[in-house]
């Protein structure tokens, strides 16, 4: 029996800032299988993140009136224990850096961080706060987490939708917003003069002085694998996979790899994190370079295999509010034509 393949791909059709839109509709880029691909699929409803996408389908509840309670997960991933019941919330390190139009955000990707200015830092924060009840842990470079005893009433933004954007719009909210905004400005006095940052000024490079707080909650329960094979690298899906007692591989390169990986598996789930930060980076010639990656290694090859019926169907899911869905009897719907790629695009 042939098998089915999930697909989920952030970044791959945006979101883009409306800013940047009609050059991306002007690039046109050459995938002529991923665009065979999209026309010749079911369309259905799916959410705007990847984040919420992975949460359905490991069988969670995407909730309505808090965020999404991903720290808890990635911690984890991260080597935290099943069964904490700890309101868990992201602290990630970042540098924010003032613009003629607000104050922008940079991740942990541009910092280059070390472990003993990591080490030092949490330290100072954990000296600092320890009176308030506040401990931060840094179980990876770039991953801080905040423990709290229950819900702050604090809602957030996800980190990858504030990369490179003006932060006045995207502050945390809540009924505890003022006190949290606060604590904010107090962690970045605190990092300004901290004599990690003046010692990475003096190598020029960007300081660490600020964290984002985000994805706030307790771990979740009743998560169940959605297929046979998972293959993924990123923190939640590994942390979902954890919770739900499933096995985890690492990321194929190509098709052909993983065939050879899933060898036997009726369905497979695969992260893709190749375009992932294009639009948050707001890089068009990088996305450019990544969807030419994945027609070459992914698209055509799962358009060959669809039309020779090797592959049962394709799930596509590029959280951009649809999920794609292709047969392999799709091969015979020659009247749906492939579409520019900016008609997906949102």
């Amino acid at each position: 029996m042939s098998p089915t393949l999930h697909l989920v791909i952030p970044g791959l059709l945006g979101p883009w800032p409306a800013s940047q839109m009609a050059q991306i509709e002007y690039l046109q880029p050459a995938v002529p299988a991923l665009q065979w691909l999209l026309a010749r699929a079911s369309v259905h409803p799916a959410p705007l993140s990847a984040d919420e996408v992975l949460f359905q389908r490991f069988g969670l509840p995407i909730p309505n009136d808090a965020d999404l309670p991903v720290a808890a997960l990635t911690r984890l991933a991260d080597g935290g224990e099943i069964g904490d019941d700890g309101w868990w919330l992201r602290a990630d390190p970042v540098h924010l850096r003032p613009d003629l139009h607000g104050v922008l955000l940079a991740d942990a990707r541009v910092l280059a961080l070390e472990p003993a200015e990591v080490e030092a830092l949490v330290a100072v924060f954990n000296q600092t706060f320890a009176e308030d009840g506040l401990h931060l842990e840094a179980l990876r470079s770039n991953r801080w987490y905040l423990r709290l005893p229950a819900d702050p009433g604090l809602r957030t933004h996800p980190l990858t939708q504030v990369i490179g954007r003006n932060l006045n719009t995207s502050m945390p909210y809540g009924s505890a917003a003022r006190r949290w905004n606060g604590l904010l400005t107090e962690i970045q006095m605190l990092f300004h003069h901290h004599p990690v940052n003046r010692v990475r000024e003096e190598r020029n490079l960007p300081p660490i002085n600020s964290v984002w707080f985000w994805g706030g909650g307790c771990c979740p329960s009743g998560a169940r694998s959605p297929v046979a094979g998972l293959y993924a690298s990123d923190p939640l899906t590994r942390g979902l996979a954890r919770l739900a007692n499933a096995a985890v591989g690492p990321v194929p390169e190509q098709v052909d790899d993983w065939l050879d990986a899933a060898d036997g598996e009726p369905d497979s789930l695969v992260v893709l994190e190749t375009t992932r930060y294009d639009p948050a980076d707001s890089e068009p010639g990088d996305w450019l370079e990544h969807i030419a990656t994945l027609e070459r290694a992914w698209f055509a090859p799962c358009q060959r295999l669809l039309r020779a019926g090797k592959l049962a169907a394709l799930h596509l899911h590029p959280a951009n509010g649809s999920s794609y869905t292709v047969v392999s009897a799709a091969r015979w719907r020659f009247w749906q034509r492939p579409r520019p790629l900016s008609h997906y695009l949102r």
